[in-house]
């Protein structure tokens, strides 16, 4: 049988509050919403800021952040946690919710230093003094049979034409919560299974060739298409390969997704867990 996380909301505690001297809108939410698996439990941890630099509408900024992180202290836990607060907030040797709180605060600041800094009271356009950074941690629930698969989604707004967007993996073995790299689950086949990616980019787009796709829309143009520890999910029915706008091709392509199932992959990954076939 395939294994499906299932996830029960069972509470919702919401603290809310406005501290009118400084505008700023603090809400700190968190739901006891469970993930669970055979022998670890996730739960959503939410952080909310929202802050206005002066007494009219702008500048303003939004900070979301909202993650499932391995619930209890086992080592199981603890190994899952410190990958996110890796892959998350881009920190090491610093518990979970701790790099999450440094990371908002250093977030926060920095945002605030520009704003007050590029502020100009007479644009017509002020929206682009609204900054905005929402991010999701999340367990897949179409994660393999022995696998815990992670994404992370980031969205961000800091003026300019259009916002930008990051989607970013982590898998990890059930039993002992340590990540499954690329080079683990690939090996001597990395090669082989990134040009496989690629073939499978331009089917997909019902071309011919990657010459075909990039002169028709810009696909490969940025970059060539690369496996790493971050890019790839491995999911029930196959493995999902994501390339970020800007990774292969221009913003205008968006995400390029692209799955190859085990069934194409036989043979060319190692048995690090039970594959359905």
């Amino acid at each position: 049988m395939r294994n499906r996380l299932v996830l029960f909301v069972t509470t919702l505690l919401l603290v809310s509050c406005w501290d009118k001297k400084t505008n700023t809108q603090q809400t700190e939410e968190r739901e006891d919403s469970v993930v669970c698996t055979e022998n670890v439990q996730f739960v959503t941890d939410s952080i909310i800021l929202k802050k206005k630099l002066s007494d009219g509408e702008y500048p303003k900024y939004t900070i979301e952040i909202k993650v499932e992180y391995a619930k209890g202290d086992s080592k199981v836990a603890q190994n899952i946690n410190d990958e996110l607060a890796s892959l998350l907030f881009g920190i090491n040797n610093m518990s979970l919710k701790e790099a999450q709180k440094h990371f908002t605060d250093s977030l926060s600041e920095n945002f605030e230093k520009e704003l007050k800094e590029f502020y100009e009271p007479d644009n017509e356009y002020q929206d682009i003094f609204a900054y905005e950074y929402s991010q999701k941690g999340t367990v897949s629930a179409e994660s393999l049979e022995g696998v815990i698969a992670y994404t992370s989604r980031i969205e961000t707004y800091m003026g300019g034409a259009h916002g930008g967007a990051l989607e970013s993996y982590l898998n990890f073995h059930k039993d002992t919560g340590l990540k499954i790299t690329a080079e683990e689950l690939f090996g001597k086949n990395l090669d082989t299974v990134t040009k496989m990616v690629k073939e499978q980019i331009v089917k997909d787009n019902n071309c011919k060739s990657a010459a075909e796709l990039e002169e028709k829309r810009s696909i490969f143009s940025l970059g060539d298409v690369y496996i790493s520890d971050n890019n790839f999910q491995l999911r029930d029915n196959g493995i999902l390969f994501c390339f970020n706008p800007y990774d292969i091709a221009p913003w205008s392509e968006g995400f390029i997704f692209t799955i190859l199932t085990y069934q194409q992959l036989e043979g060319l990954i190692n048995p690090i867990t039970k594959i359905t076939k």
